[in-house]
């Protein structure tokens, strides 16, 4: 009797410890892909902060330029900044962000921001 409990009890384990252990790797997985994913939001949120500075910048700073070569400043700056704090960008993402911070800023100041490009 004590022979088929034990038995019993080694065939129980044999079930539970893979089980266990397959639980962990995916509770281990899981966790790794959501600090994974918290980072990229993070970085994205601090290359758009930084786009964001720049178009404002170069709004300020170079107010005689117009279009083309208020990008290039603002792309150049923000290129700087970011190899500054170590945050890596390729060409084709610095115009998105300079293009979407450039929208961001007419959306928020809708007409203010029209005059202020006619004045």
């Amino acid at each position: 009797m004590e022979d088929k409990i034990v038995q019993i009890a080694y065939e129980v384990l044999a079930i539970l410890i893979p089980a266990l252990v397959a639980l962990v790797a995916e509770l281990v997985r899981r966790r790794l892909g959501t600090e994974r994913i918290q980072k990229i939001q993070e970085e994205l949120v601090a290359k758009q902060e930084l786009a964001i500075i720049a178009v404002k910048f170069v709004e300020q700073a170079y107010m005689q330029l117009k279009g083309p070569e208020k990008y290039q400043q603002a792309a150049a700056w923000l290129a700087k900044q970011a190899q500054n704090h170590g945050i890596k960008l390729a060409e084709d993402e610095i115009k998105g962000l300079v293009e979407w911070a450039l929208r961001e800023i007419k959306d928020e100041l809708g007409e203010q921001w029209a005059d202020g490009l006619q004045s």
